[in-house]
């Protein structure tokens, strides 16, 4: 069986809450032995997911359901407030801890050192393994679901677009900025100077999108990251992008991890889903299989909601997605908003299992026949 090209094994995050820092509970023990202070709640406990060279995986669930936190762990690239604990990423044959190796396994770097590791243009992450930082810097695409916060406003977007092989390769000035012209072009945006001096504050989201895309191209990367990339983006303009985005995965046979909420947006491009529900995988499965057969209720109920799939009225799930940090992830994370729920649900936890052609973490996902698309 071929090995993924990329691979998130058991990750585990956890995020600061003030109200339970009032607590004065102990937080969890990273994998590094690190006891955390109270107020630090372990809410991804051990999420895997993995992508095959041209394949398309995209990360779907509800807003604040784990996805982002997911994949950017499996990075080192999380905002304040967010910890990695543990787990291992491996890619094109490398092995990656983002939450730091144990002790017995090697000194850790200084900051300083660990600076002079560091991706570049609108990737910044401090390493300590100089080999992932060069396949971060070099292999690698991210497009980000703030197109204009995540470049730095103070330095031109060509500049910014071709930091990372000015970093990391022994490409020309010259040959960098061929590289950058060329990839602005393939996203459709001019070619010119103007563009390549232009700062973020001067674009628009649908243009500073489509210049992260180029940035991201400019690498040549086997793997594209896309963070929720429609974020904020006009109907028509988001339409665009997922075009483009799908025109170059295909052109350049690249893998993608796509994160988002908006399951109609990924059905054309993915070629695998794993849906995310309270910090945890709950089904995986083929696009068609998902759409067309889904066995959990939380993936039927978000496809009943997509205008013009299902026959009849809209269905909505009932009640709200909890906060991550009020998880029980000892029982079914989606049990009290589930309507084929049972006693077993609200004691028990699911193990994922395969049923048919899908991986389901559901207590019936044997017996139910739940409605996809046309259902």
């Amino acid at each position: 069986m071929l090995q993924p090209l990329f691979e998130v094994d058991n990750i585990r995050v956890a995020v600061f809450d003030q109200d339970s820092a009032v607590r004065a509970v102990p937080g969890p023990v990273a994998e590094t032995g690190e006891q955390l202070g109270a107020g630090w709640i372990e809410v991804l406990t051990g999420v895997s997911f993995s992508v095959h060279e041209g394949e398309v995986l995209a990360l779907i669930g509800e807003s604040a359901s784990g996805k982002s936190l997911a994949l950017m762990a499996g990075f080192g690239l999380l905002a304040p407030g967010a910890r990695v604990l543990g787990g291992t990423v491996r890619y094109r044959g490398h092995e990656y801890r983002p939450g730091g190796s144990p002790p017995e396994e090697g000194k850790k770097r200084s900051r300083k050192e660990r600076k002079k590791l560091r991706t570049m243009g609108t990737v910044v992450g401090d390493y300590d393994d100089e080999e992932w930082a060069e396949l971060v810097g070099t292999d690698i695409g991210f497009m980000f679901q703030n197109p204009i916060g995540s470049w730095t406003p103070v330095y031109q977007i060509g500049e910014q677009a071709g930091e990372a092989l000015d970093f990391h390769s022994e490409l020309s000035q010259d040959e960098i900025e061929e590289r950058v012209f060329d990839a602005l072009g393939e996203v459709r945006l001019p070619k010119s100077r103007r563009l390549f001096g232009a700062y973020s504050n001067q674009l628009s989201r649908g243009m500073a999108q489509r210049a992260m895309l180029a940035a991201a191209l400019t690498k040549a990367p086997h793997l594209l990251i896309a963070d929720e990339p429609l974020n904020g983006l006009d109907p028509s303009v988001a339409a665009a992008i997922m075009d483009l985005v799908r025109d170059m995965q295909k052109k350049r046979n690249m893998a993608m991890v796509v994160v988002t909420h908006d399951l109609a947006a990924v059905a054309s491009i993915a070629d695998r889903v794993a849906v995310l529900y309270g910090g945890e995988i709950i089904e995986e499965a083929s696009a068609i299989d998902l759409y067309h057969r889904p066995k959990h209720p939380y993936t039927s109920g978000l496809i009943g909601s997509i205008p013009g799939v299902t026959s009849g009225r809209l269905q909505h799930i009932p009640g709200e997605a909890p906060r991550l940090v009020d998880i029980d992830h000892s029982i079914c994370v989606f049990a009290d908003r589930c309507g084929h729920a049972f006693e077993r649900c609200s004691t028990t936890k699911p193990d994922i299992e395969r049923v048919d052609g899908s991986l389901v973490a559901c207590l019936r996902g044997t017996e139910l026949d739940l409605p996809g698309v046309g259902g």
